[in-house]
């Protein structure tokens, strides 16, 4: 029981850090995360955040983990509500990259900065695209269709992560309704060749 209690305190901590992190590159920029105003921020010693994470590069790392696991949450979600048709997955994957939240455009935005200076962060988000990829393969449009939407939705994204996407809230609802139709289209398309 005491063990338990503990894990859920060590979780309820690192969302915590997280989170702070995430406000941190928000507020002041990637260059502004350390373990100093991470402390400031969390009210948390620097000793204890070591104790977690040896070293930047750590924490940020288990950011991406952390991001990819919400990811993989909201994916299945929509998975799980979405009709079972042989689009259903490519669906979810499409629906969960438009409806990321604010905190992971802000999460990225701190990995493209930490990974100027050092490109391995990247490997683990590499790793999790092939995966993508391999279910891009596998969808019913193929993964040269299938590639044109996710690439449609992760420029879509990555404007908005750079904060030079010009859309209004209107126009972002009609883009995300757009690419729904686009994958309908090219489903039904590909069912009467």
């Amino acid at each position: 029981m005491e063990s338990n209690q503990s894990q859920k305190t060590n979780d309820s901590l690192r969302l915590t850090v997280f989170r702070a992190a995430e406000a941190i590159v928000s507020e002041l920029g990637a260059s502004q995360l350390s373990f100093a105003s991470l402390s400031e921020r969390t009210g948390t010693d620097e000793a204890t955040l070591r104790g977690m994470f040896p070293d930047r590069e750590a924490l940020l790392v288990a950011m991406i983990e952390h991001r990819l696991e919400r990811f993989r949450v909201r994916w299945g979600a929509y998975e799980s509500v979405l009709p079972d048709e042989p689009m259903r997955e490519l669906k979810a994957l499409l629906l969960s990259n438009l409806s990321e939240s604010s905190e992971e455009k802000n999460l990225d935005s701190a990995i493209f900065a930490a990974a100027a200076s050092d490109p391995a962060l990247l490997q683990t988000t590499a790793d999790d695209v092939q995966g993508l990829f391999d279910i891009l393969a596998k969808s019913p449009l193929g993964l040269a269709q299938a590639s044109i939407l996710f690439f449609s939705v992760r420029g879509y994204r990555l404007f908005e992560q750079i904060g030079i996407c010009p859309m209004t809230d209107e126009q972002r609802t009609e883009f995300q309704e757009q690419i729904m139709r686009l994958a309908r289209t090219l489903y039904e398309q590909g069912k009467e060749q």
